[in-house]
């Protein structure tokens, strides 16, 4: 028996994984991060058409309230998502530092060379 609630969880679903679908489709979501994103939109599916699953794994592990199971499941991920995309950011912004550094580097002894053949044709 399809109930209000399917629907309005199916179409959320629908509209979730889609709009994932196509930030991936138009390469607006990096591609090492499309697998995850493409787990959250199966999840969505998943949980939208058929949401009584989550009282279902909700028994499964001990859990009174289905949703709360979802909600603590969704804070685990997000907890995990934020951490590696901090770890990312520390790893670019100490490649960026790195390559500031070169690049002054280089333009450093670019001017020197400037500089000396610079001197060579003053005299």
């Amino acid at each position: 028996m399809i109930t209000s609630m399917n629907i309005v969880t199916g179409v959320a679903g629908v509209l979730g994984a889609g709009s994932i679908f196509y930030l991936v489709r138009k390469n607006l979501l990096y591609s090492r991060y499309t697998p995850w994103w493409f787990f959250i939109s199966f999840a969505f599916l998943l949980f939208g058409f058929f949401p009584r699953l989550s009282d279902f794994l909700a028994g499964l592990v001990g859990v009174a309230y289905g949703p709360s199971l979802i909600m603590l499941i969704a804070v685990v991920m997000l907890f995990i998502k934020t951490l590696l995309m901090d770890i990312d950011r520390s790893r670019q912004e100490v490649r960026l530092r790195r390559l500031v550094q070169r690049v002054a580097m280089l333009q450093a002894e670019l001017e020197s060379i400037q500089g000396s053949t610079q001197d060579k044709n003053d005299k």
